[in-house]
């Protein structure tokens, strides 16, 4: 047997490999037609580690646990199985080969594997077919897949069973077409003995194989013949469906994940040299990077990204899986324009999609997004889905001063008196009479310096969580001081609604003004998540190195350390659900602080959400949303004061200004009985000193 499967074997690797070596050619094309901004090939260790920890250890699958585990079985499964794959190849080549050191072992790993991958094989169909999960779409490609899977380990088992009851039959050893035992040195008196040990490690086939004691030899050995092409053929014809499926993720999730950006997560890419560019942003396909279209052939259609999606959630027009894929079609539908060009090698022009980028991701989706990470924070493949968004709101408003009228005005206030509200620059510090706060020019030996943000400066309800810090503060007798009027906004909202190029106007004009004031060897606090996360993380892009805190984080550590003794409980707060604030908790892993704060106040009890920590839903004011309507749907804040509600609290317990407002919007339009509250103002009243 193994004397004539050699030849059609080799005729098939060559059909199938050369037929994959096509298709992969024209995406590795396409890819390349793209932009080829150079990253990634730096801090190779942690690039290790993460294809270790999220390709290979499946880690994000988890966060759902039973559809996680079952996903994960099933990959693992397979890599086992190739093990076993390439075996058979080389048996046709070397008959009586085994697998050194571990041949007997892995039989049983295997064999266990198989039945494993069996079972969550049925299990993924059942529930593609049965359940029905709302994140995924039907689809009947992936039955196919689960199919060829399932075939694979049924084949591989049958293999097994026809070789084994073919090899216990007296007439069988010599002609063996997978164990042939007189070829791997084992002499005739020897070959039950050996027969006997194989069959110690596979129960499963061994005990099946008994079923076929009565069938002959020839039958058993055609039947072994089939199973061994099948099982090849379902894998050459598997690896060539994978380049045209979503299951193209089998070959690129593990480069995706291995070329993932390590910048951190708060941190949007920088327009270098941005007065030298004469295009801005994403409008075209060919505008992507190379790592954006890496991004759409690893998609694996899961829908995770859209269960804890907020706009998903309220029925807009985004839908972070769909903008993948929409993504990924239109590069398709233009992959002969784009790797070919004008032409065609005969001469032919070239036929091309009528619509453009941003019709076939559709605007309003763009728009839609509150850049909360919700969708990147659940990818299993580590796509980032926010970064595509504000390169294809830069080339909007950039490039075609299109976007939604409210930013109109917000842009203008920006620009002209340095805050969203359009409030005159000489009433910053205003929030602050009374209070006694020393400016850092009168204080410069101060530990702390209080950067207030345009909200905890501005709006009449964050100027009362302003003073609550400042009175914590000095409870704790910490040294801080403030800037007053010379602070001016981060340009958080500039950056995210992707007028990127005011936000390095007022990046830059800052972070000169705070170097210039010392800053660089201070330390600074803030209650504005989205103020602490564009210091702490896209300032080091302007040279502006600076040590900020979170006051949630600060307030905690004191408590701890005893400098702040909370002693009753806030009145009228007895129950209170904490919102993690996307900007602090998703950006910048800032989950547990807020919380140890709260349960330090005696008799207040802490009540989790059913959305809570990295699946903690956005309040809807991130990425500039705060200053657009909502258009489509139920409004995001409504919705989750209706979640807050579900944990029967009397107070909704936040860590952002814009949460704040958010939560009471949404709380006064509900008309419910609870309130909203910063940590800051309840660690406040429960010194009994407000």
């Amino acid at each position: 047997m193994n004397d004539i499967r050699w030849l059609p074997l080799v005729f098939a690797l060559l059909a199938a490999f050369g037929y994959f070596a096509v298709v992969m050619q024209s995406k590795f094309r396409l890819l390349l037609a793209t932009q080829h901004r150079a990253r990634f090939f730096t801090e190779l260790p942690r690039r290790f580690a993460n294809v270790m920890t999220y390709a290979f250890g499946q880690k994000k699958m988890f966060k759902e646990k039973g559809a996680g585990l079952m996903h994960a079985f099933i990959f693992w499964g397979f890599l086992v199985l190739q093990l076993r794959t390439l075996y058979l190849m080389v048996c046709a080549f070397i008959p009586g080969a085994q697998i050194p050191f571990i041949h007997h072992p892995y039989t049983l790993i295997k064999e266990i594997t198989a039945l494993v991958v069996i079972f969550g094989v049925s299990w993924a169909a059942y529930r593609r077919v049965v359940t029905k999960p709302k994140r995924l779409s039907f689809s009947a490609e992936a039955l196919v897949i689960l199919g060829m899977i399932g075939g694979l380990m049924i084949s591989d088992i049958l293999l097994d069973v026809f070789a084994y009851a073919l090899a216990q039959k007296d007439a069988g050893y010599e002609s063996a077409m997978f164990f042939d035992w007189a070829k791997i040195g084992h002499v005739a008196a020897d070959r039950a003995a050996a027969i006997q040990s194989e069959l110690a490690y596979a129960p499963i086939a061994g005990t099946l194989s008994h079923l076929f004691t009565g069938v002959s030899s020839g039958t058993l050995m055609a039947l072994q013949e089939m199973a061994y092409w099948t099982h090849i053929g379902i894998v050459l014809v598997f690896l060539n469906l994978l380049p045209g499926s979503k299951h193209f993720h089998v070959i690129t999730s593990i480069p995706n994940v291995l070329f993932a950006d390590l910048k951190p997560r708060g941190a949007i890419e920088q327009i270098k040299d941005i007065d030298k560019q004469e295009k801005f942003g994403v409008g075209d396909a060919r505008d992507l990077t190379w790592k954006q279209v890496l991004d759409t052939y690893t998609c694996t259609e899961c829908g995770r990204c859209s269960v804890n999606c907020p706009t998903t959630i309220t029925g807009k027009a985004l839908n972070p899986k769909f903008l993948i894929l929409d993504i990924r079609d239109h590069l398709y539908a233009r992959e002969k324009e784009l790797v070919v060009g004008e032409k065609d090698a005969t001469g032919w022009d070239v036929e091309k999609h009528e619509k453009s980028l941003i019709e076939d991701v559709k605007e309003e989706a763009i728009w839609d997004c509150t850049t909360c990470r919700a969708c990147s924070e659940a990818c299993p493949v580590m796509i980032e889905h926010v970064d595509k968004i504000i390169d294809l709101r830069r080339h909007l408003v950039l490039m075609e001063a299109s976007f939604p009228k409210e930013l109109k005005q917000t842009f203008k206030n920006l620009e002209s008196k340095g805050n969203p509200w359009g409030l005159p620059t000489k009433d910053r510090a205003k929030w602050a009479d009374g209070l006694d706060i020393p400016l850092l020019a009168d204080k410069p030996d101060a530990e702390y310096v209080f950067w207030v943000g345009c909200a905890g400066a501005y709006d009449e309800r964050q100027k009362k969580v302003s003073r609550a810090l400042v009175n914590l503060l000095r409870e704790a007798n910490v040294s801080f001081a403030i800037l007053g009027n010379d602070e001016g906004c981060t340009g958080d909202p500039a950056r995210r609604a992707g007028n990127e190029y005011l936000f390095q106007q007022q990046a830059t004009a800052n972070v000169e003004m705070m170097n210039g004031a010392g800053l660089a060897k201070k330390k600074l606090v803030t209650h504005c998540p989205h103020c602490f996360n564009t210091i702490k993380n896209e300032y080091p892009q302007f040279g502006g190195q600076f040590q900020i805190v979170h006051h949630s984080v600060l307030i905690e550590e004191l408590v701890r350390t005893g400098r702040i003794k909370p002693k009753n409980k806030p009145e009228g707060v007895t129950r209170v659900t904490y919102h993690d604030s996307c900007y602090i908790g998703r950006y910048n892993e800032v989950y547990e602080q807020p919380r140890s704060a709260l349960t330090a106040i005696p008799g207040l009890e802490l009540k989790e959400m059913a959305r809570n920590r990295t699946t903690g839903m956005c309040c809807g004011a991130g990425g500039a949303r705060v200053w657009m309507e909502e258009h489509r749907g139920a409004r995001i804040n409504h919705t989750r004061v209706e979640q807050a509600m579900e944990t029967q609290a009397d107070t909704i317990a936040v860590a952002c200004p814009f949460c704040n407002l958010m939560m009471e919007d949404g709380i006064g339009a509900k008309q419910v009985a609870v309130k909203a509250k910063d940590v800051a103002e309840l660690v406040w009243e429960s010194l009994g000193k407000g």
